[in-house]
């Protein structure tokens, strides 16, 4: 019994929400567990729409309970779309990420009896720490001819599902999240065991956060701090790092779909085949074609290649102001890519690797340091 699919002409079933923001729209999607709210007429929509993806939250948003951060997001996203005349908001019945209702009951009770975080709680119950999907976002957005978006969020995980199905991420606006004493650690945990990007002036935290438990304890837990970050994939924490996450750069005077696009094709400079990597339409099909043996390398790959990745590490981190911002707040804490998979780049997963991704970045990050300290 699967539900309805609705083509463009068939959102004809809407109703206004008088708000105090001004007028929004409901639509029926045809599904009951995903709810379309839009600013303005979605047939006038800008073909690069400013968009909100919101799992719900009951206790939140119903209930207004003090303990994260959703209502906050939800409404903060309806100001910014109102503000700027258009847009698209799901609210999805996606609840404890994707776990349900039942689930985050059991999680928030572990949080709330025994100390846990949101993480960790996961952990004991056998969950995934993140199951929601949005396809059925992407279908909508498809059915409204909409393939390029600004996207309201935090989680770098959204932002790689959406470009993983198609839908390009223009832009993404991160919201400001409310510290209370109710919500602080929550948002911690989010940041720092998640991997979600926003900034937490309002809490005295200097250094980046490995958030794990200490044995034995109970409600008394306090956080550990170690002295390094370690990242590898771009859909973990720290995914921003990764020579795969989605951050175009502009360099030789083209755009480069990701820092491993450019990294590949300069194995090939000024061939055929450095344009070919650069229009590859993934980043592992990127690395997959720079390590294609039928092509000739460059003879001197091998002295040029740290410079090479300095290069675009630097235009990656100084054209992005975000992942600039997030890359300073990472001082003084080590940075290692961590996977058993590369020895030169990585740290080998046993920390025998060079690491040398991790060390330019540092590099990088002590340069921009120096050049605006404040």
């Amino acid at each position: 019994m699967g539900a309805k699919i609705m083509t463009f002409d068939q959102f004809d079933n809407w109703c206004f929400l008088p708000t105090s923001l001004g007028k929004f729209r409901m639509y029926d999607t045809g599904n009951e567990k995903i709810r379309m709210i839009s600013f303005g007429d979605i047939e006038k929509l800008d073909r690069c729409p400013l968009i909100r993806v919101h799992s719900s939250c009951m206790a939140s948003e119903v209930f207004r309970a003090k303990d994260c951060d959703c209502a906050d997001q939800l409404w903060e996203a309806m100001m910014k779309i109102a503000s700027d005349g258009a847009g698209l908001i799901f609210h999805l019945d996606q609840e404890g990420r994707g776990q349900g209702l039942s689930n985050k009951i059991k999680a928030i009770n572990l949080m709330q009896q025994q100390g846990f975080d949101t993480y960790d709680a996961f952990v004991t119950l056998g969950l995934e720490q993140d199951a929601r999907s949005y396809q059925k976002v992407v279908d909508i957005l498809l059915q409204l001819d909409i393939s390029d978006i600004k996207l309201i969020t935090n989680n770098p995980r959204k932002i790689s599902f959406f470009e993983d199905k198609g839908i390009s991420v223009i832009e993404v606006i991160n919201t400001k999240s409310k510290i209370r004493p109710e919500n602080q650690d929550y948002l911690l945990t989010k940041k720092y065991r998640l991997g979600h990007t926003f900034i937490l002036d309002e809490i005295s935290e200097k250094k980046y956060m490995t958030l794990t438990k200490k044995n034995g304890k109970t409600s008394e837990d306090i956080y550990e701090r170690t002295d390094e970050i370690k990242f590898y994939q771009k859909n973990q924490p720290y995914g921003f790092f990764s020579n795969f996450s989605y951050h175009a750069v502009y360099l030789k005077n083209k755009i480069w779909m990701t820092s491993e696009h450019y990294y590949q094709s300069q194995k090939y400079a000024d061939t055929e085949y450095e344009e070919k990597i650069r229009l590859a339409p993934s980043p592992a099909k990127a690395a997959s074609m720079g390590q294609d043996k039928k092509n000739p390398m460059r003879s001197d790959w091998e002295d040029v290649k740290d410079n090479i990745m300095r290069e675009v590490l630097y235009a990656k981190f100084t054209q992005h102001p975000d992942l600039r911002n997030e890359l300073l707040k990472t001082f003084p804490l080590k940075l290692v890519e961590h996977t058993e998979n590369d020895h030169y780049w990585g740290d080998g997963g046993d920390g025998s690797g060079k690491n040398m991704l991790g060390n330019l970045l540092m590099e990088i990050r002590s340069s921009l340091h120096c050049s605006n300290p404040g």
